[in-house]
Formats: C-alpha cells, sequence, structure tokens
C-alpha cells in the first residue's frame, strides 16, 4: 500500500489507478486498507466535480444567482465548495485524469429507492438515470420496491428485479412481463431505506454475493433514524385497518407531501412494520447481528452521505433538522452522519454532500407541490453524481 501512497504523492494518479485496480482484482479485501479507502473518496469527488460542472442549473445555483456579480472562482471550485463537504471543497483544483467512459454490457445498475416510493411528486434519480441511459446505453433497472412496508417482504421485490427483471426502467415506467429480462451481475444503488431492504436479502440469500458487484450506499439509511423513531411511537398503538383507516390522512404523518392518488398495492401497505424497521434499535440490533456476516460476503460498500442545516430545508421538515441537530449537526434532515453509513472493514466513505435528504435525490418538485418552500427545487448534480458512481466502479474494475 505504501506504493499506492507515493504514487499519489508524486502526482502519478495513472499509477495509482492502475495499482488500486490490480489490488482490488487479486482480492476484493483490498478495500478493508484504509490506503485504498482514501483514495477511493478523493477520486470519486474529483469524478463528481467533472461532472458536475457540466450542469448548467447546478453551477447557476453554485454561482449564488444575483449574488454572484464579482465572483472570479472558476467552476471547478464553485461546485466543490457548494455541493460537498468535509475535505471536498478544498480538492477542486486537485487535476487527476479523466475517467475512460466504459463500454458496460455484462453488469445491470440495479437502482433501489426508499419509503415513500412512487408516492412523492418525483421518484429519485427520475431525470437523471434515463439520460445516461440514453447517452451510454447502459443497462439500468428500478427495484420497484413497495413504499410502505417493512424489509423482509420487500425482499420479495428485489427477488423479482433480480430473478425474473421485473420493475421500473429507468424512466419510471413499469416493465411489462414480456419484455422482463433476468439481468446477469449487479451493482447498486441503494436509497434511504432501500439501503436495509438490499441488507435484509443478502442475509437471506447470501448466494447472491457472486452476482453482486458493488453497493452504493447513497442517502441510506443502514443505522436507522431518530425521526423514525418518533414517527413509530406515535402510530404504533393506532388500530390500523386498511379497510377502515383512511391510509392517506395517516401517512400525512410521515409526509405532508405524499400524494395519496399515486398509491397502489394498498392491501401490501403496513405503515407500522415499515416505520418500525428504520428505528434505530432495530437498525442498530441488525448490524450488530449481522456486520460480521454481511462483511464476509466480500462486498465492496461506499457510503455517500448528505448534510444540510435547518436554513435549507423545506419549512415542515425544519423541525426534524433541529431534532436531528442534537445528536449530529451535520446530518441530511433525514439521518445523521453515522446513521447514514455502513460501518464495517469492507464500507468505504467516499464523501459528504452538501445538500438535504431530497435534494441529492429528486428532481425539482412542481411549484404547485413546493408549499411555499423555496427549497423543493433540488439543485443538486445528481446525473453528475450517478455518472461517477459508474466511472468509479469501471475503474476500480468492479463493473465491466
Amino acid at each position: 500500500m505504501q506504493d499506492i501512497q507515493k504514487l499519489e504523492s508524486a502526482g502519478d494518479y495513472n499509477g495509482v489507478i492502475n495499482a488500486v485496480r490490480e489490488r482490488v482484482a487479486k482480492d476484493r479485501r483490498a478495500f478493508t486498507d484504509s490506503s485504498i479507502k482514501a483514495w477511493c473518496g478523493r477520486r470519486w469527488r474529483n469524478l463528481f466535480i467533472n461532472e458536475a460542472v457540466k450542469d448548467e442549473t447546478a453551477l447557476k445555483a453554485a454561482s449564488g444567482g444575483l449574488f454572484s456579480f464579482g465572483d472570479k472562482r472558476g467552476d471547478r471550485q464553485k461546485i466543490a465548495e457548494r455541493y460537498l463537504r468535509g475535505d471536498g471543497p478544498n480538492e477542486w483544483n486537485v487535476e487527476m485524469p479523466l475517467a475512460q467512459v466504459p463500454a458496460l454490457k455484462n453488469v445491470t445498475l440495479l437502482f433501489c429507492p426508499g419509503m415513500l416510493n412512487g408516492l412523492l411528486p418525483v421518484r429519485a434519480f427520475q431525470e437523471a438515470l434515463p439520460a445516461i441511459e440514453q447517452k451510454h446505453g447502459w443497462p439500468i433497472l428500478r427495484a420497484d420496491l413497495h413504499p410502505m412496508r417493512g424489509c423482509e417482504a420487500n425482499i420479495a421485490d428485489l427477488e423479482a428485479a433480480l430473478e425474473r427483471g421485473t420493475g421500473l426502467a429507468a424512466d419510471c415506467s413499469v416493465i411489462p412481463a414480456d419484455r422482463a429480462k433476468k439481468p446477469g451481475d449487479v451493482f447498486i444503488i441503494s436509497y434511504s431505506k432501500g439501503t436495509p431492504d438490499v441488507l435484509h436479502l443478502l442475509v437471506r440469500h447470501p448466494e447472491l454475493k457472486s452476482r453482486v458487484r458493488a453497493i452504493f450506499n447513497w442517502a441510506g439509511a443502514p443505522g436507522g433514524s431518530y425521526l423514525a423513531d418518533d414517527i413509530y411511537n406515535s402510530v404504533k398503538d393506532l388500530p390500523i385497518d386498511l379497510d377502515q383507516t383512511p391510509v392517506g390522512r395517516l401517512l400525512t404523518t410521515v409526509s405532508p407531501v405524499i400524494q395519496t392518488e399515486s398509491m397502489r398495492r394498498l392491501p401490501e401497505f403496513d405503515i407500522k412494520t415499515c416505520v418500525h424497521d428504520v428505528t434505530t434499535p432495530v437498525r442498530s440490533a441488525f448490524m450488530a447481528e449481522h456486520r460480521d456476516f454481511l462483511d464476509g460476503l466480500g462486498i465492496p460498500f461506499f457510503n455517500i452521505t448528505g448534510s444540510t442545516n435547518a436554513l435549507e430545508v423545506p419549512y415542515f421538515q425544519i423541525q426534524g433538522v433541529n431534532q436531528l441537530n442534537r445528536y449530529d449537526a451535520n446530518n441530511d434532515m433525514q439521518v445523521t452522519q453515522d446513521q447514514a453509513k455502513v460501518k464495517m472493514p469492507m464500507a468505504t466513505d467516499l464523501a459528504m454532500l452538501h445538500g438535504h435528504h431530497w435534494d441529492v435525490s429528486y428532481s425539482p418538485f412542481p411549484n404547485r407541490m413546493r408549499f411555499g418552500s423555496p427549497h423543493l427545487d433540488h439543485p443538486f448534480p445528481k446525473e453528475a453524481a450517478a455518472m461517477a458512481m459508474f466511472l468509479l466502479a469501471a475503474e476500480l474494475g468492479l463493473i465491466d
């Protein structure tokens, strides 16, 4: 590993890329080394900046709008300082080689969304994934995870995607059964509750380790959420009968922007279990029991988290941010940094983003669904982030 450090110190980034790829090819547990972890983080952030400067909306937001007069910063600096935290804002002037865009044929991206999937005005990566698919022809499949049931129940939706290729296309359209095609190997991007769902799948089906090349835990909730603890305490004793209870009204305790007309698979709704499964005691107990087993599967995990403050979120989320601030001022309005990370030797931290839990994943909400909030425009460069995940995975030799 000292060779990697020497190569990077000398500015021989091509040498680092080749050396890391060779180590990973020999043994996936190379990701447990701190030098490789640190390199992966710097490289992903560099790739993200390279891609994000192409996003005009993100760049405009990073330039300060009306307050940009006299701003002499370059585009890379603006992007880094607006959308990255931690070490990221200081890395805008690091010149690394451009990534070679891969010709992917044998590996499918499986995107695993979170709670409320399909119930909000927009879906996660709604515009980013179709754009990437159209530009590069890479196979993309969305797991049609139920928006409101427990992790164990949602394994069925993940199995449907992995074993039959059923679910949603990149553009969120339903894949007809006669056009579904079982994917071969996959690499996974899991968002929010999608990460706990995926972890339950791997515990139930460890044989999938040969097909799962890598998992990018994107603003995930593997450690649960303190906010979910409060929501669960408010609903756990309610007598919920799907034939009698106005589910739409009940769901407003989770979020006021839920689109009740979008509800489907209503008989499968299990609100109590869904929220229960992302409480901190449940997630902590799950990881304590299964961490070593999951680490032993040898699947590389990559953590990418969000960070915001009460002045940057929709007004109806301010209370949640202030509550989480008691634990961590770098929360993303749903989870703290600690809760957002898969913590085990095979997990690598790539970046802390400057954006709230919805901003980093969702397109702008329609104006009529913003409830007067100025913070549902979601300028974070999501296509750039997804591209950086593709490019890093390919560069590391994890996908081909």
